[in-house]
């Protein structure tokens, strides 16, 4: 993934503008409005699939409990499916760039031969908020890139953890992340600056509103955004180019 340009990350895929999210559907729709990457979530099932989701339940019942096939027949009644991620994978091939998210630890290697199966180091990235996760995924292949997520909703050390998402250089030192990923509230202080310094480009999440797309790519400068509507944030930066030329 080359960042010779800001980078417009599809959220779940352009998951703002379809009716479900983390779908090939949502990822069709990201590449049609022009998208340069799609974010996906990954966990696991009970029969051991890597499957593209965000949250750890499907009405009511744990993803982990359930099989790849039980899961299939409660969504399809609903009238989408969770593709698997080689499927996403397959899907994005030759066409955009795929952000993977590892919700869950334990399965980085399998995620790993997954996508090096079927695609180059740079049509991928892999991201996490788990420190741990990052630094085994650069034991096993150093020319991986991996994204350092900031701003989880939960903190599990309070107030440590979130100074060391305001001041994060040496959880960066640590898992030898190539790029930083914060949550919008937490720019400020000369945050992207910091991290410039540190050669660590910044992709922000999650900019839905236009105002703030603005104030993220025009005024702080960050390498991307990642958002649910990345039609709007392809216009921001045309509107932009259009007022300077």
């Amino acid at each position: 993934m080359k960042l010779d340009k800001q980078m417009i990350i599809a959220h779940r895929g352009a998951s703002g503008l379809v009716e479900h999210e983390n779908t090939i559907e949502a990822f069709e729709k990201a590449v049609e409005v022009g998208a340069d990457s799609i974010e996906c979530d990954v966990r696991k099932t009970k029969d051991g699939k890597i499957i593209v989701v965000h949250d750890e339940d499907y009405q009511g019942k744990l993803i982990k409990d359930l099989s790849y096939q039980d899961l299939s027949i409660l969504t399809t009644a609903n009238g989408f499916l969770m593709p698997t991620l080689e499927e996403a994978i397959l899907w994005c091939k030759d066409k955009i760039v795929i952000d993977i998210e590892l919700k869950e630890e334990g399965y980085e290697e399998e995620v790993i031969a997954l996508v090096k199966k079927h695609l180059s180091c740079k049509d991928f990235l892999i991201r996490s908020f788990n420190d741990s996760s990052l630094k085994k995924i650069k034991r096993i292949d150093k020319n991986i890139k991996t994204v350092l997520l900031l701003g989880v909703e939960y903190p599990k050390w309070g107030l440590f953890t979130r100074l060391s998402e305001l001041f994060p250089l040496l959880r960066v030192l640590k898992t030898k992340c190539d790029m930083v990923s914060p949550h919008y509230r937490l720019v400020r202080f000369g945050y992207v600056k910091r991290l410039k310094l540190w050669r660590k480009p910044v992709l922000v999440w999650t900019v839905n509103d236009s105002k703030l797309m603005e104030k993220m790519l025009i005024d702080k400068k960050v390498a991307g955004i990642i958002t649910n509507f990345p039609d709007v944030a392809i216009r921001v930066l045309k509107e932009n180019k259009k007022s300077i030329a």
